[in-house]
């Protein structure tokens, strides 16, 4: 299964080496134990996922996907790669691999 997911912010919870992006999912539905298939070098799993939180703004509800940092490097990476407006696309690991971008399907 995969999905896409639109980011529209990030956050840190430091006590808890846990990093936030908090969005929309664009396409599919997002779950722990994806991983982020592209941008490349997001390289853990979703740790977990909350949905319906509330918008400071008063806008739509949002979902927020939580990972879990091993190192101050590693989160600087995530964050770089995770800025407003970027398309997170995910994976089940446990699903069939993705078909790279512009092969043709096997079925006819």
């Amino acid at each position: 299964m995969s999905a896409s997911f639109r980011v529209h912010g990030t956050f840190v919870l430091g006590t808890r080496a846990l990093f936030i992006v908090r969005g929309v999912v664009a396409v599919g539905a997002v779950r722990a134990g994806q991983r982020v298939v592209h941008p490349a070098g997001i390289d853990a799993p979703v740790t977990g996922v909350e949905f319906a939180l509330l918008s400071a703004s008063g806008g739509a509800d949002q979902t927020a996907l939580t990972f879990r940092y091993a190192s101050p490097a590693q989160l600087a990476r995530w964050q770089a790669l995770t800025t407003t407006g970027t398309e997170l696309t995910l994976h089940d690991p446990t699903a069939p691999p993705l078909a790279p971008a512009g092969a043709r399907s096997a079925r006819r």
